[in-house]
């Protein structure tokens, strides 16, 4: 076998045995339901809509829905079909790793076969989580790898080209790819001034002209709008600088051998004989401030893991540059092993602990279980109510629970993900990266989620309600939701369940009345916030004059 055979099979190796272990730690993540649910109503001809007549984009992966979407058609699993995606762009990675930090050796190390990115990516526990949870985040990672690595030795107007197709798929894969995009076109321009040629802009620019803006064109005549619905939700708009950096440097205080990365990454430009490492410096930092700047996210390490191969591609630059290559391979064992070893933050990995600043590690969230109990309590609710209009406002780790009810409305309710109002309310205080929003950030969002759209059920307990009024608490399965809009054909349904526990409000009303007459006048003060709840679910939606009368004739003559 020849050299050059042997490496290859060594890196194929390394990306089977990635793939492996991803899918020996796979899980599926609650927000990839939401793109599930899009992508459903796409393949079932009610177009990329949440809930069918409303235009809102929901999702902020436009290529992962469609893959998903297409899977449907073909009679495919999406959930099993986006796990073994990300996991085939894990395996992917590998080898465009490698591949990347070849082309930013240094001169004259042509000849080494030093995989220590490679190694690095593949043992790297967070980028084998989010392979198999369903999300676009490997996509994303991989195509960010492979603008690097055209980029590291591009001069022609083709080798821009070729950057530039990859900037448009990781565009439509995630927002953030555009700024990717910004950055890639970044380094075509310094290209241009210095080779003193139009040819890189130009190369850069012809695809985005092309590809680019006839997206942006269609999301604009689809959804009205040039930014995805979810932009507006998280308040990317809003600098959010001290979450930003707590969040990034939780993240490398995690893996600690990214910080000799990242002072590799800003260092290298300014060594002798490190070619187009400055390539690789304005993605990193480009790409990390931006995080920054929006606060990070509330997964942990998420939003740091399309940088995370750049940053081993340093190392491994710095590696090659500076040691022997007996060293070389020693740094590369210490790589291996503080990356597999040296990555454990414990105070993320326990359901039900408090989070530092609300970050998570997600798949620790979302145990075997407890995402079959989520997703068996949906699947129920979706017998009980098949056929009726009942419609829902769900909160976080819900949306699975959606996705299997099938219900015919659902509003995101913490973020406003779904929901063009809620999105763009004025943000008073920031909190918690991505959950700022939503039905209970102001009156007016509350008011609107529980009389403009009609929710029926919140799926989840509301304590400042049900601790006072337990006839509101319905409980299934498990879970406490709670009644904000009575429905008697839904209702009945839900009630002659022996699964579900649920308070006839009609029955429980006319007991109510029934029994006001041997009422002291010294309730007079909690009758009135009866009546007040009683209007609030009840009453402003049925004109019952025969059940509200009594009531307000008993305040009259008690106050």
């Amino acid at each position: 076998m020849s050299p050059r055979a042997g490496r290859a099979l060594a890196i194929a190796a390394l990306a089977v045995g990635a793939m492996v272990w991803a899918w020996s730690r796979a899980w599926v993540c609650d927000d990839a339901f939401i793109t599930w649910r899009y992508a459903e109503n796409l393949g079932n001809g009610l177009g990329a809509v949440y809930n069918a007549g409303e235009r809102v984009e929901g999702y902020s992966n436009p290529s992962w829905m469609l893959l998903a979407a297409l899977a449907i058609r073909l009679g495919l699993d999406p959930v099993a079909f986006g796990q073994w995606l990300g996991i085939v762009c894990y395996g992917a990675l590998v080898p465009a790793t490698a591949w990347a930090a070849q082309r930013f050796r240094p001169d004259g190390a042509a000849a080494a076969f030093l995989p220590l990115a490679a190694v690095g990516v593949a043992l790297h526990r967070h980028l084998c989580d989010f392979a198999s949870c369903g999300l676009e985040t490997l996509g994303f990672v991989l195509l960010v790898t492979l603008i690097a690595g055209v980029l590291a030795r591009a001069r022609s107007a083709g080798d821009f080209m070729t950057a530039s197709v990859f900037t448009v798929l990781a565009a439509v894969t995630r927002p953030d790819g555009a700024l990717v995009g910004a950055l890639a076109g970044l380094v075509a321009v310094i290209a241009s001034v210095r080779q003193r040629s139009l040819g890189p802009v130009v190369g850069f620019a012809l695809p985005g002209f092309l590809l680019f803006l006839p997206f942006l064109a269609w999301r604009w005549l689809y959804y009205d709008d040039l930014l995805p619905n979810t932009f507006y939700a998280k308040s990317a708009y809003d600098p959010y600088g001290s979450r930003g950096w707590f969040y990034v440097r939780l993240y490398l205080s995690a893996y600690y051998v990214l910080w000799p990365a990242l002072a590799a990454v800003l260092a290298l430009p300014f060594v002798r004989g490190c070619g187009s490492v400055w390539r690789l410096a304005v993605l990193v930092s480009g790409y990390l401030a931006f995080v920054v700047w929006v606060g990070g996210d509330f997964m942990f390490a998420r939003f740091c893991l399309p940088v995370t191969p750049l940053c081993y591609i340093a190392l491994e630059v710095a590696a090659r540059r500076f040691l022997p290559l007996r060293a070389g391979w020693g740094a590369l064992a210490v790589v291996a092993a503080t990356t597999l070893v040296l990555h454990e933050r414990a105070d993320l990995c326990i359901p039900g602990r408090p989070l530092p600043e609300g970050i998570a590690d997600e798949r620790a969230q979302y145990p075997p279980q407890r995402t079959a109990a989520i997703r068996a309590a949906g699947r129920r609710l979706g017998e009980l109510t098949r056929g009726t209009d009942l419609r829902v406002a769900f909160s976080g780790t819900q949306a699975m629970l959606i996705y299997d009810a099938k219900v015919s409305y659902a509003l995101e309710a913490v973020t406003g993900l779904t929901d063009r109002f809620l999105a763009r309310q004025e943000l008073a205080v920031r909190g918690h990266v991505g959950h700022e929003k939503g039905i209970f950030s102001s009156d007016a969002a509350r008011e609107y989620a529980l009389r403009s759209q009609g929710v029926h059920l919140l799926l989840f307990d509301w304590p400042q309600w049900t601790a006072k009024f337990p006839f509101l608490k319905v409980a299934m399965a498990g879970f406490d939701f709670t009644l904000v809009r009575w429905d008697r054909e839904i209702m009945s349904r839900l009630i002659a369940a022996p699964d579900v526990a649920a308070v006839d409000l009609e029955r429980y009303l006319d007991d109510y009345v029934a029994a006001l007459p041997q009422r002291p006048r010294s309730d007079a003060a909690e009758v009135a916030i009866d009546l007040a709840a009683f209007e609030f679910v009840y009453f402003r939606w049925h004109d019952d004059a025969a059940r509200k009368q009594p009531i307000v004739r008993w305040l009259a003559e008690h106050r």
